[in-house]
């Protein structure tokens, strides 16, 4: 039978191997207001010279760097007019001591964006160009994570914020300006889907597993969520642990919350890599022998993202990770969380959380 104490113990151990394994994460510091105006106004004359000269290509130093951003093609005169544009929104925003998300600045002229993703690929374009994390850009992103459990901190207006409510609150979309981190939790839990996040805090999970702090993306995060994470176990030291379907997807939700991800830049340091892998895993389908109506086919598409996850490095150098991935591909199958429910509605906070803890069954 497997006790609160027993958890609590392999939890205390995986901190103290994490710790010992990544060691401190590297701190880069932020240039001040005055050195991002500076770099922003350095690119700005940039472009304007090339323009004057009537130079094409256009190339561009990368701060820092001994790399150039080039723009070869006509078709793209219209990328540089909108990174043109958003230098200067950014250096308007920034000596006005103000901020803005990505939403709005989108739809303050919908028409020069025509579409949410042009804009994102401009934003992340131009934090590779100066060298500089979103944030000191005064550029922020809309939440849409939560958090529940053990944890209080303060906001950006030093207001006392308690993650201790029956359905989670939303992660604060300053994250950067967060303080003072408070928590009697022995782990985090990062779930992949609101509904499990919900049925979790419903069951009263800390009954089962200790105290901890719950954290979910709805789904692929949003940069605050995968930041809000890497800042609790910079703070706080906290393992965590990701609940994740057993499907492609969710172990590519499980990587980019653990490596990054392959559209954003490595600079705004969003990446958690002491993240380990809890569940739901491939090979747990057969060991739990889940029933067969709680088991989907693989469609063509979760086949493709499969290959294409075993390919990147980061898989092919965790040999565990690889091997659950080709599994998945052998049984041609895969299960969400909510699957459990087939063996008992209470099995995921009864029984197979507080066992693979206990266990220490995570990779």
């Amino acid at each position: 039978m497997t006790t609160i104490q027993e958890i609590i113990e392999n939890l205390k151990d995986l901190k103290q191997n994490l710790i010992a394994f990544h060691g401190a994460n590297p701190v880069f510091p932020h240039p001040n207001k005055e050195e991002t105006l500076a770099r922003i106004e350095e690119y700005i004359v940039l472009i304007v010279a090339a323009v004057a000269r009537g130079d094409w290509p256009l190339q561009l130093p990368i701060h820092g760097s001994d790399e150039t951003m080039i723009w070869k093609l006509a078709t793209q005169r219209r990328k540089c007019l909108l990174l043109f544009h958003l230098l200067a929104k950014s250096h308007a925003l920034l000596r006005t001591n103000t901020t803005s998300t990505k939403r709005d600045i989108y739809y303050e002229d919908v028409a020069l964006w025509g579409n949410q993703p042009v804009l994102d690929s401009t934003v992340t374009q131009m934090t590779k160009l100066l060298n500089i994390p979103r944030c000191c850009l005064n550029i922020g992103a809309t939440s849409k994570g939560l958090v529940a459990g053990s944890l209080n901190f303060l906001d950006g207006d030093g207001k006392l914020i308690d993650c201790q409510t029956p359905t989670g609150i939303l992660i604060p979309n300053d994250v950067e300006k967060l303080s003072q981190f408070r928590s009697k939790a022995f782990h985090i839990l990062v779930v992949e889907k609101d509904s499990t996040f919900q049925k979790l805090i419903d069951d009263k999970i800390e009954r089962f597993i200790g105290d901890c702090i719950l954290i979910t993306g709805k789904g692929y995060p949003d940069v605050n969520t995968r930041r809000f994470l890497r800042r609790l176990w910079d703070e706080l030291q906290l393992p965590a642990l990701a609940l994740v379907d057993a499907d492609p997807h969710g172990i590519s939700i499980l990587a980019v919350y653990r490596f990054g991800s392959q559209n954003l830049e490595d600079i705004e340091h969003l990446s958690t890599p002491q993240l380990r892998y809890i569940g739901l895993q491939p090979s747990d389908i057969e060991a739990l022998k889940i029933p067969d109506e709680a088991k989907l086919p693989l469609t063509q598409r979760d086949r493709s993202l499969v290959d294409t996850l075993a390919r990147r490095p980061f898989i092919t150098e965790n040999q565990l990770l690889h091997d659950q991935l080709l599994r998945l591909r052998r049984l041609d199958c895969k299960v969400e969380i909510q699957g459990l429910t087939k063996i008992h509605p209470q099995f995921l906070s009864r029984t197979y959380l507080p066992a693979k803890i206990q266990s220490k069954s995570w990779m």
